[in-house]
């Protein structure tokens, strides 16, 4: 049986690793990320996982409340 060597690529590929993806960049703070998050059915980037901050309805409104108090 004869054996068929590998190609090139392959044998590059397993003396010297694969090279790491590029980073993405988030386009609104210029962070890496890791989530995108859109609105306008999904057109438009609102930010990243970096530069948003999700908090529960319940709390904005109860801190909306204490803001009109004082």
């Amino acid at each position: 049986m004869t054996m068929i060597p590998d190609a090139p690529w392959i044998r590059d590929a397993e003396l010297n690793g694969v090279p790491a993806d590029d980073p993405i960049i988030c386009p609104c703070c210029g962070a890496e990320a890791e989530r995108f998050f859109f609105y306008n059915g999904g057109t438009d980037i609102i930010g990243c996982d970096s530069c948003i901050e999700s908090k529960d309805a319940w709390e904005v409104e109860i801190e909306k409340e204490d803001r009109d108090y004082d």
